[in-house]
């Protein structure tokens, strides 16, 4: 029995009470008081009284004697996370809860602090991984990817696994990093007890099926199937159900925010139009920290909506049935499904349809395009849905490419403002993307949505997405450099009204670059009040088409190498915000080479300390 001592304060109980439950706790061993925290901690959130008086309790998990974990199961199950906003890392904390109490011995790693060599003595293993950008391991997770395809990875002998691969179906190579997780782990050898799942951006779903597919197959392989849904199923029935049910929203439910405000940052004669904009989240009970993002659902160009519909000769007015509802056809188009990117997932399913139709000629230009995985980015770049339906579809109906295409999904935007300093508002920068290619003008759904479309006074649809992995130091008096050129600049904004908004210490660094001093430095007026105020320690900017050479932060960044060298000495944390393609890797290799030179070290030792400066959280990325 537990020798614990536990407290109540709650007003909750009556004084009797009190003192039944603290008996009644008292009587438990440690492993049914483990089961019991990680049961209570999965019921309802609205049952605020319960996870309260629950919180008070001492961590049981950590008082567990090895040999009392041995006698649940003689074989510990690893739940190992790769993350990059924080979906993985979720994901797997549930998994790990349920599997707790169901009385395993379970340990949760984050695969940034994973001890590689210990693969080879995984019983069982349960792997939750994202994909980062095109197809690449998230930042946590690229050591250990990296291992695994190495010669010397070695032999699982066995070892019982499962993957859920969480991604992106927009990106060409949809859950591309789960994908080599799950192939390479069975050819070390190991036993799949699940098939991999890949969930897209609505993972919720699919990670519960999942979570629940794999407990129940893991406990059939360890023999822990015991009456434990009978006990689940008693003790929910004891549970009163809240009066009223809160609304919460979420990608799922989002919220109409109304525009406060839009206002163009480039100045006239910019090659480029950025637009600031300003929503309420007044009565949502959204709330969020710099570093999250705001999802925004928007509708299809209507004019490519227009063209899809002319260049097939479908009918926009016919009635289809799309999901369970009777929709016209074209506003199936305009609400409902992707027009506008194209990604790996539709060109395999377009290569199955061409095959089931006997199309041999669509079905080998597919096959050709898919099986260049290198080449598949680039030959993608610039093109749309309609492209593809015209080149390797051909005699497709409109029935047949709505059970085709791929869901319309929300757009992703980083939030440009501090909560703190605006009260249930949130602030996004946004740049229009519009460009030509093939004879035809490109639009960008939800930039020009806001850009052509959005007024003042006018509702939005919005969520909040979390990102667990781009956060301000929880040291307030921690150095922070952050670089962010063009849109890229938005979280910092968010950043510097925060650490002024709480008064905190730490010298804040920022680097910005765009086009043109006179037209593109957006947010310059608020700079130079942070600069005035201290609340901007230094900032330094590029603009690359001033100069007849042109001058991007990585240079800025060249140029400061004893400084910047000194702040990470003095345990500053390094973020980098913008295009993934080019800038962020330009701005890691420059870093690689400023701590080489300084440091007066090999280039491997260089690479290695950045690397040590991502596992521990002092270099971020929010890249796209």
């Amino acid at each position: 029995m537990s020798n614990e001592q536990f407290t109540i304060t709650s007003p909750l109980f009556t004084a009797n009470e009190k003192q039944q439950v603290q008996q009644l706790l008292k009587s438990f061993e440690p492993q049914q008081l483990q089961w019991l925290a990680g049961y209570l901690t999965g019921l309802n959130q609205a049952n605020k009284q319960i996870l309260d008086l629950l919180n008070q309790f001492p961590n049981v998990q950590e008082t567990v004697a090895p040999a009392e974990v041995a006698n649940v199961s003689a074989t510990p199950v690893t739940v190992l996370f790769g993350s990059k906003s924080g979906n993985s890392k979720s994901v797997a904390k549930s998994l790990h809860e349920k599997l707790v109490a169901r009385g395993l011995s379970v340990s949760l790693q984050d695969m940034n602090q994973y001890n590689a060599t210990k693969l080879k003595d995984e019983k069982y293993l349960l792997v939750i991984v994202s994909t980062h950008g095109e197809g690449d391991p998230p930042p946590a997770a690229e050591d250990l990817h990296a291992f695994i395809h190495n010669r010397k990875a070695p032999k699982l002998g066995g070892a019982k696994y499962a993957v859920l691969a969480l991604g992106d179906q927009s990106y060409v190579n949809f859950c591309q990093t789960g994908k080599d997780f799950d192939k390479r782990l069975a050819e070390l050898g190991g036993d799949r007890i699940a098939d991999r799942v890949d969930a897209d951006v609505d993972f919720e779903e699919a990670a519960e099926q999942w979570i629940e597919n794999v407990t129940t197959k893991l406990l059939a392989q360890l023999n822990h199937t015991n009456g434990t849904s009978v006990v689940a199923k008693s003790t929910v029935a004891t549970v009163a159900a809240p009066a009223v049910k809160k609304v919460v929203y979420n990608r799922k439910n989002p919220f109409a925010a109304t525009v406060l405000e839009k206002v163009q940052l480039n100045g006239r004669g910019s090659q480029k139009k950025t637009y600031h904009l300003e929503l309420s989240l007044e009565g949502s009970g959204l709330t969020y920290l710099p570093g999250d993002t705001v999802g925004i659902f928007a509708k299809n160009n209507s004019t490519l909506v227009s063209e899809v519909l002319a260049q097939t000769k479908w009918d926009g007015a016919s009635t289809l049935v799309y999901k369970d509802h009777l929709l016209s056809l074209e506003e199936i188009l305009t609400s409902h499904v992707e027009l506008t990117t194209v990604s790996g997932v539709l060109l395999e399913k377009l290569l199955h349809y061409a095959e089931q139709k006997k199309n041999e000629k669509d079905a080998a230009a597919l096959k050709t395009i898919l099986d260049n995985k290198k080449e598949l980015v680039a030959f993608l770049y610039g093109k749309d849905v309609l492209d593809i339906v015209l080149d390797y579809a051909h005699g497709i109906t409109a029935e047949e490419f709505i059970n085709l295409a791929l869901p319309l999904q929300a757009r992703l935007y980083s939030i440009a403002s501090s909560i703190k300093e605006h009260e249930e508002e949130v602030h996004l920068t946004i740049g229009q993307v519009l460009f030509e290619t093939c004879g035809r003008a490109r639009k960008g759904v939800c930039s020009n949505h806001i850009a052509e479309l959005l007024n003042v006074g006018d509702s939005v649809d919005v969520f909040i997405e979390k990102n667990e992995s781009f956060r301000l130091p929880e040291n307030e008096n921690t150095p922070v450099i952050m670089v962010g050129p063009g849109t890229g600049i938005a979280p910092f904004r968010a950043f510097v009204e925060e650490r002024a908004a709480t008064g905190a210490k730490g010298k804040n660094w920022l680097f910005f670059g765009d086009r043109n001093f006179t037209t593109d430095f957006l947010y310059q007026l608020e700079w130079q009040r942070h600069l005035k105020s201290g609340a901007l320690t230094q900032m330094n900017t590029a603009f690359s088409r001033d100069t007849d050479k042109k001058i991007y932060v990585q240079h800025r960044l060249q140029q400061n190498a004893v400084e910047i060298y000194k702040w990470l000495k003095e345990g500053a944390h390094f973020y980098i915000c913008g295009d993934a393609k080019q800038m962020a890797r330009d701005v890691r290799n420059t870093l690689i080479d400023i701590v080489e030179k300084q440091a007066a070290i090999s280039h491997e030792e260089a690479v290695h300390f950045v690397k040590e400066l991502i596992k521990a959280g002092r270099l971020q990325e929010d890249v796209y």
